[in-house]
């Protein structure tokens, strides 16, 4: 009987651990390498372009948009200067800091807008 409620208490005590840790907030101190909020922004814009372009291609095969799909990125990252790994840890930061990600997508959100804005400004001058 003491076995089984050493068990019991080592089994409560990390599981009372694993929840305490669960449910504190994340570090606010950014870890090395991060990118700053405004290239990330620019980044983000980036993909959700190359992101609309595969679909637009209309290609058949989910293995043919995914290798168009990360040519693109691939060439994103170096337009940037960035890595996948520096891009990941950036973008996990930034998820997981809501108010920082909601600043980051207000600029993507604008940006956005001001090139579908600019296209909409091309397309009505034509004759």
């Amino acid at each position: 009987m003491h076995r089984h409620s050493s068990l019991r208490y080592l089994w409560t005590l990390l599981l009372g651990g694993w929840l305490a840790t669960a449910c504190t907030n994340p570090t606010d101190s950014k870890p090395a390498g991060l990118i700053e909020e405004g290239k990330m922004a620019e980044i983000l814009t980036e993909v959700h372009m190359a992101e609309a372009r595969v679909s637009r291609l209309s290609l058949t095969s989910l293995d043919s948009s995914q290798v168009a799909y990360k040519h693109m990125e691939t060439q994103i990252f170096k337009k940037f200067g960035v890595d996948t790994a520096a891009y990941r840890k950036s973008y996990i930061f930034y998820s997981s800091h809501p108010a920082n990600m909601e600043v980051i997508y207000k600029q993507v959100t604008q940006s956005l807008q001001k090139k579908i804005d600019a296209g909409n400004a091309k397309r009505s001058k034509k004759p």
